[in-house]
């Protein structure tokens, strides 16, 4: 089995609810909300063909992160970050 993990760009954000209660400008007690950007894609894949299909459909939606100078590693410069890692 393997681990398909894929970091993505262009993602929209998502409201995402803490569980916490704040007073808001009112001063009612409410959920806090916050904005999140969830932008790695994890996927258990039971073999290399599972695999490619499933970036295949992450190609079709989404675009995969490239190195960019002077903020990646010079190895990772223009590379698409996907890992596929071994698992149990």
């Amino acid at each position: 089995m393997y681990r398909l993990t894929v970091h993505v760009t262009d993602v929209p954000r998502a409201e995402v609810r803490t569980g916490r209660k704040i007073k808001n400008a009112s001063g009612k007690w409410v959920e806090e909300v916050k904005q999140k950007i969830h932008n790695v894609i994890s996927y258990v894949c039971k073999d290399h063909r599972e695999v490619a299909k499933k970036l295949g459909q992450i190609r079709n939606k989404y675009t995969i992160m490239k190195g960019i100078a002077g903020q990646h590693k010079v190895s990772k410069v223009d590379k698409e970050f996907i890992q596929v890692s071994n698992i149990k």
